[in-house]
């Protein structure tokens, strides 16, 4: 018997789902069993991926990529990280030589993205290397030093950075003699502001008169505990004041005393004679001022550069001599002066010239030694793989080793002088230029409450740049 055609349709129907369902879940299965990767992915960790963490602001173990992105325009930028600890010890004597560890590796950092900061692993900013250093210690006490300089109010305030690392919080006394700018009260402000005991003079004179008279305002200003009077340029930097106080004990103030160094270029030395010149630091005892009171208005007939002026001065009118002081240098050294700073001798008491002649970042530089000291700067740090530390200037790689461990590179341009061997007699033993040295140069640095962050570059190839961040830190 025929089935009411009500009861047809709905097994009609029925059996129509069946089938539409069995076809839906056959092609579901198909693309599934197709599409799905060729091994199982365990189940995260979400306690120790990062990658499915929020972004973590307060994560102190980071890459600053906005700080990658001044230096590289492209996509992507290669970086590595050295972490050193530094353990203050007492009855610290010097650093070693050696880190014992390598150059690090480099991975790729991507700079195409939104991200102002890439988070790392906790493991990534531990310490690869724990070196000894000095224990914290007060700034030395310079109240017995005035010194001087004569520049304008612009080149003032830009110098009061490099002042504060070596005048801030050790009473010396800073005179500056500038032209009659509007910008005084800020300079007197932001000295204020950086501990440094500054005193401006406003004189319109022709800068070299300006110069000359300024020992005679120097010697004006003492009192009853100045012991010397220093004559310096507005790039003249002295990387320890501990070392330049200790130092300046060894002569007698009590005597007259005329103390400098000469150029490091016979060609200036043919030129300006033997003296003191004025970048290097000017050191003149309170008696040797006393003797030259009477000669100084007839001492201005020596029309010259102030240093010129002030020697002839000295030489005419008095029994001292210059005091050749080593570790002082004037730096008559013109373009790439990287092989001064690298040679790995002992750390200059002056340097002079580091915006002009060449360039040298002496803020960038000082920077590290809130973590390992004044001593620190500057030193040379060999690597477990050839190379070299040198902190606060470069990273560096030669291509060839110097038989000579002493002799100092020669990357300066040359001399004019026309004799051989012009700078040997300052700076020697010297060696030849290396063209295929690798070079990281500081190009920042970053001043964190517990650590001092220096960022060192070398440019591979037009943009392709390398980037090693140098991490100092308190040893836990």
């Amino acid at each position: 018997m025929t089935p009411p055609l009500h009861r047809r349709s709905w097994r009609q129907s029925r059996v129509s789902v069946l089938i539409f369902a069995a076809a839906f879940f056959s092609a579901g299965f198909i693309v599934l069993f197709y599409s799905r990767p060729s091994y199982v992915a365990p189940i995260p960790d979400l306690a120790s991926s990062p990658s499915l963490d929020a972004p973590d602001d307060t994560n102190p173990c980071f890459v600053d990529l906005d700080l990658l992105r001044q230096y590289s325009s492209t996509a992507t930028v290669q970086y590595a990280r050295l972490e050193i600890a530094v353990e203050p010890t007492e009855n610290f004597t010097g650093f070693t030589d050696t880190l014992s560890t390598r150059f690090p590796k480099f991975h790729t950092l991507r700079l195409d993205t939104e991200a102002h900061r890439e988070n790392l692993s906790p493991d990534k900013c531990t310490a690869t290397v724990t070196i000894e250093g000095p224990q914290p210690s007060a700034p030395p006490d310079a109240s017995h030093i005035i010194f001087g300089l004569s520049t304008s109010v612009d080149r003032l305030i830009n110098s009061l950075d490099a002042f504060a690392h070596w005048a801030a919080g050790t009473n010396a006394r800073i005179l500056a003699v500038v032209d009659s700018g509007e910008q005084k009260k800020e300079a007197e402000r932001r000295a204020e502001a950086l501990g440094i005991r500054l005193t401006i003079l406003q004189e319109d004179n022709e800068r070299l008169d300006r110069y000359f008279y300024l020992v005679q305002h120097l010697y004006k200003n003492k009192d009853k505990s100045t012991q010397w009077v220093v004559m310096i340029d507005d790039d003249t930097f002295f990387p320890s004041m501990t070392r330049l106080v200790d130092r300046l004990a060894t002569y007698d103030a009590s005597m007259p005393q005329y103390v400098g160094a000469v150029t490091e270029d016979l060609q200036q030395m043919y030129s300006s004679g033997y003296m003191a010149y004025g970048g290097a630091g000017i050191f003149l005892s309170i008696p040797l001022l006393e003797e030259l009171q009477p000669w100084f208005d007839e001492c201005y007939v020596f029309k010259g550069g102030g240093d010129h002026m002030l020697s002839q001065c000295i030489y005419a009118h008095t029994n001292t001599k210059l005091s050749w002081e080593r570790d002082l240098f004037q730096m008559d050294l013109r373009g790439d002066a990287s092989g001064f700073f690298e040679a790995g001798r002992a750390q200059p008491l002056s340097i002079h010239h580091w915006k002009s002649w060449f360039q040298a970042d002496m803020v960038a530089l000082s920077t590290a030694s809130s973590i390992c000291g004044e001593e620190c700067l500057l030193h040379r740090w060999l690597l477990q793989d050839e190379w070299y530390l040198v902190n606060g200037y470069s990273v560096i790689k030669y291509s060839t080793v110097s038989d000579d461990p002493l002799a100092m590179e020669q990357t300066w341009n040359a001399s004019q002088y026309t004799g051989p061997n012009p700078f040997t007699y300052s700076l020697g033993p010297l060696r030849r230029k290396d063209e295929k040295k690798i070079s990281f140069r500081i190009r920042d640095v970053v001043q964190e409450e517990e650590r001092v962050r220096q960022i060192y570059v070398h440019e591979v190839a037009p943009e392709e740049l390398e980037v090693l961040e140098v991490v100092w830190n308190h040893a836990a």
